[in-house]
């Protein structure tokens, strides 16, 4: 390149690399804890403010002695609210010491190549030598002169922005409401920033719960038949069970706060946030799983890596949108209404019930992942045992949902959670006298146990066994041997008879409706209903002598 040409490049547009006090103070705080893994590269919100003024920026550079200086820059000239943040990144962004916090912008511009140029690029937010031979190529399909700076033309292009071209001069005003001019507020600004780094410290709790999953499981011996489908299927399931489309464990409450706030708060703030990262996080994982096999089939590590990847890339996904979509939504007021550049504005009173929002739940993120993903890698042994099937009562749209086969189930298979009971007069709930989960390390046994949630909500697959009392009062015949009932439960609530005796068949007959003459096949099925509802409603702390193992 010429020096002409290197004088004639637009002058890199600083960002703020200094967080607010509130948000170091914050981040400090996070990363003491255990529940959350520090901070790595790529996952802390880089203050890109779109639509602000650039600030005076004070950024530490590595100096020749490899002491840690600041270099000062000025440029008080104010940006428009179409920004571009890939305008102004350069080789080394991202990979050399001090341009770390690149990082976030570098992976959108990678993301943006792969998508133009199907270069192939690793989305990891460091420029080096392949990102360089793509941009360049990127603009020379452009007839542009190829640099390693991202110009702003070149930017504009890889986000599809048009370049508005002045119009004839004064254009007549049309009828009908005129779109609200947004104005800045520096408060909206710092409030969206918090947002999106207690988004990510969620994430990053997830990963958390994962990390301490795989250590507590470390101690198994690792099964070595888990299917490749039912292991893609659990990985899915565990995080679609925190940030699933209209639902998830974590987007509920936080969305349950802001009632009363309308729509768009909680459409652009909320739904748009974990819509975006279920839809990566269930590719990446399927992905994930076949990458990682081995010539012994997927594991636990596996099975853990997947979703570790896929929440990797579920932050980075969200990012993006966050950064070019919901920002920009939640920066408009809604129709007629007052804003200011001050605290009062009513978009920064919405922002900050957000961030309290997601503030009050990141914290549950750690338990939440760890326990999902405990139960989905019992429902993983399980399936890959016993196989699976279309559950005849749950479906997706106009898709069943696949879930554990329990007619072959019997006691103590990997993932079941396994019951022993009593039953004495049928219109008596059955007594549990033990329960047992094979699969399980102590400690993950020690946490289902710990667990104030039924057995139901535990949501395992489930198998009953014990010996039940038939009295029909005058006339009644002794049993030398007590009918046995043996019934089994799915995790999607499906019922299995399991080769109960005879006379437990009419045990559960009577459960059923008690003084009917006429039995019918059909009240069997009732009977071992209304026995797993008088197993589920209990807790597992409840089952004398706790959750045993193998």
């Amino acid at each position: 390149m010429t020096e002409r040409q290197r004088i004639a490049l637009p002058r890199r547009r600083p960002i703020e690399a200094t967080l607010p006090v509130t948000l170091r103070s914050l981040r400090a705080a996070n990363a003491s804890t255990d529940q959350s893994a520090s901070l790595v590269n790529g996952h802390l919100f880089n203050q890109v403010r779109l639509g602000a003024p650039v600030p005076l920026i004070q950024r530490k550079e590595p100096q020749g002695d490899g002491m840690i200086g600041v270099t000062t820059i000025s440029d008080t000239t104010p940006t428009d609210s179409a920004i571009n943040p890939l305008v102004g990144l350069k080789r080394g962004d991202g990979l050399n010491y001090g341009t770390w916090d690149l990082r976030p912008r570098v992976k959108l511009l990678q993301h943006k190549l792969n998508e133009k140029t199907g270069a192939g690029l690793d989305v990891d937010g460091m420029w080096g030598p392949k990102t360089s031979a793509a941009i360049e190529s990127f603009m020379l399909s452009r007839s542009t002169v190829p640099a390693e700076i991202v110009d702003q033309d070149t930017a504009d292009a890889l986000l599809d922005r048009k370049k508005e071209t002045p119009g004839p001069g004064p254009q007549p005003i049309p009828p009908g409401p005129q779109p609200v001019e947004s104005t800045y507020n520096q408060t909206l600004e710092d409030t969206l920033d918090a947002v999106w780094l207690q988004y990510q410290l969620t994430f990053e709790g997830q990963r958390g719960g994962l990390q301490k999953l795989e250590k507590d499981l470390a101690q198994i011996e690792k099964p070595k038949n888990v299917i490749v489908e039912a292991l893609k299927d659990a990985g899915k399931a565990a995080l679609d069970a925190l940030l699933g489309f209209g639902g998830g464990a974590l987007r509920v409450p936080i969305k349950a706060a802001l009632a009363g706030l309308g729509e768009t708060i909680a459409k652009d703030g909320v739904d748009k946030v974990f819509d975006k990262a279920q839809e990566a996080a269930g590719t990446e994982v399927g992905k994930k799983v076949d990458e990682l096999g081995s010539e012994d089939g997927p594991t636990l590590e596996t099975f853990i890596e997947a979703q570790r990847a896929a929440l990797e890339e579920a932050s980075s996904q969200t990012q993006e949108a966050f950064l070019l979509e919901t920002r920009a939504r939640l920066r408009q007021p809604a129709s007629g209404e007052p804003v200011s550049s001050g605290p009062e504005d009513p978009r920064v009173l919405r922002a900050r019930r957000l961030l309290n929002a997601v503030k009050r739940e990141r914290p549950q993120a750690f338990q939440k992942q760890y326990d999902e993903s405990l139960a989905k890698w019992a429902i993983a042994q399980a399936q890959s045992k016993l196989g699976t099937m279309d559950s005849p009562s749950r479906s997706v749209g106009d898709e069943k949902v696949k879930t554990t086969d329990m007619s072959k189930a019997k006691p103590d298979m990997p993932g079941v959670l396994t019951f022993e009971i009593e039953g004495t007069k049928p219109d008596l709930p059955v007594k549990i006298t033990g329960a047992k989960i094979v699969g399980l390390s102590e400690k993950t046994r020690q946490t289902l146990e710990r667990q104030q949630r039924s057995i139901l909500d535990l949501g395992l697959p489930r198998y009953a066994s014990g010996k039940v009392e038939i009295n029909t009062g005058l006339g009644s015949i002794l049993n030398f041997t007590k009918p046995t009932i043996r019934i089994a439960q799915n995790e999607t609530g499906d019922l299995f008879e399991r080769e109960s005796t005879e006379g437990g068949k009419e045990w559960l007959k009577k459960k059923a409706r008690p003084f009917e003459e006429v039995l019918t096949e059909d009240l069997v099925r009732e009977g071992m209903r209304m026995v797993w509802e008088e197993i589920d409603r209990k807790r597992l702390s409840e089952v004398p002598g706790g959750l045993k193992g193998p």
